[in-house]
Order: C-alpha cells, then sequence, then structure tokens
C-alpha cells in the first residue's frame, strides 16, 4: 500500500476548508452587475428616479447594465449614498477579501469623491470610511476604481474597539460622494453616479482555483518522482 505522504493531506483540508462558505461570508465570485435588478442595493426611500437599474451603456457597452444613483442636492435626495445589508455584511478579514473594486462612471456636471464605508448595522453614525477618496472627474468615462478594506486605509467614524469584532457584528456597505471622512452618511450634491461590477478582490473563486492548482501539480510531481 502506498501512503499518502502528509502535505498532500495537508493541501486537501485546505481545498476543502477555503471551499465552504462560513454563515455571513461573502459567497464564492460575489459580484454585482445589476442585471435586471438592484442586487439588494439601495437608499433611504425608494424612488426609482434616483435609484434605478440602467438597462445599457455599462462598462461592456450595448446591453451591459449599471446601477444608477441620482442627487439633487436638497431633501431627502440631496446625497448619491447607496448601501447594502445583505451579501456584503461580511468579515472580510476571515473571508480574506483585502478590497472591493467596481466600475464608476460620473455622468453629472461636478467632480464627485467617492468613498467605500461601513456604517453600524444599527443604524448609528459608527463604522469605517476610505480615508482617500477616488477622484471621479465629469467626462472621464467609465473609471474602475478598488477600494482596500484593511484597518489600515479606513478611518474610524466613531468610537470602535476593535476592527475585526466590527466586521463580526453587522454592518451595511455604503458607496458615498464625501469630502471628507467626518461621517457616513455623505455629503449633498447635484450629481449622478454610475455603478457597476461591485466585486469582492481577491475573490474567493480565485483562491479555491489557486489551491486546486497547487494540489494537482504537487499531486503529479510526486507520481513522476
Amino acid at each position: 500500500m502506498k501512503i499518502i505522504p502528509r502535505k498532500f493531506i495537508l493541501a486537501a483540508f485546505a481545498l476543502f476548508h477555503f471551499s465552504i462558505p462560513f454563515a455571513g461570508a461573502i459567497t464564492v465570485g460575489t459580484v454585482d452587475t445589476f442585471s435586471g435588478s438592484l442586487d439588494n442595493w439601495q437608499k433611504g426611500q425608494g424612488d426609482p428616479t434616483y435609484l434605478s437599474v440602467v438597462p445599457d451603456g455599462g462598462p461592456a457597452g450595448a446591453g451591459d447594465s449599471y446601477m444608477q444613483s441620482v442627487a439633487d442636492g436638497a431633501g431627502s435626495f440631496s446625497r448619491l449614498t447607496v448601501f447594502n445589508v445583505s451579501q456584503w455584511d461580511s468579515n472580510y478579514i476571515t473571508d480574506g477579501v483585502t478590497s472591493i473594486r467596481m466600475d464608476l462612471l460620473n455622468s453629472g456636471s461636478s467632480a464627485l469623491q467617492i468613498r467605500l464605508g461601513l456604517r453600524d448595522g444599527a443604524g448609528r453614525e459608527l463604522g469605517y470610511i476610505s480615508s482617500t477618496p477616488y477622484v471621479l472627474g465629469v467626462g472621464t468615462g467609465w473609471q474602475t476604481a478598488e477600494f482596500l478594506v484593511t484597518e489600515e486605509a479606513l478611518t474610524t467614524v466613531g468610537q470602535i474597539d476593535n476592527f475585526s469584532s466590527f466586521l463580526s457584528s453587522g454592518f451595511a456597505l455604503r458607496i458615498l460622494h464625501a469630502t471628507s471622512t467626518a461621517s457616513l452618511s455623505g455629503d449633498p450634491v447635484v450629481g449622478t453616479l454610475g455603478v457597476d461590477n461591485v466585486t469582492a478582490v481577491p475573490e474567493p473563486r480565485a483562491i479555491v482555483l489557486l489551491l486546486v492548482g497547487v494540489a494537482i501539480l504537487a499531486l503529479k510531481k510526486h507520481r513522476q518522482g
């Protein structure tokens, strides 16, 4: 009987471990493409004038739908801020997610400072916001932005004891225009923001495929030896 080397047993365990989604974890291959729906993104109030799916004109061109947020600078819809309390509420540390990438389009007449926010699930002004904004100029077309979700890249809003504990306690992921890191609500602006292909990086699927590849190559080398 041929004994299987310990390193292959460990590789198989690692593959099994990373392939199983944990409760509350980002689903393997999480990407919001807005193909016919808002993919659970919302504003404080529902109104298709200010938040909708545009069926055409995304980064891929004709037939590529995307989410569009509109702000009028005053009243209930003064901000571009959108949020998601469903699939993006996850512990990014344990899930191995280091950043969130998305395609952005400024269809308005003013430059935008887009940041990522992680706001307390109870709705309190408590959480984290991108320390550095992605500046989205007027008339620049679709741009790909990547926001780090590490503690070092985020500014704390309010009193928080521990980054990992905050991620485990439930939060809403937010995309907002904010000229400073003082608030997770965003700033009033007259503008239109397009969003598409919101993606967890590195994608959990990529981790699994990497482990599969390493295990196959190691097993092949062992057989040849």
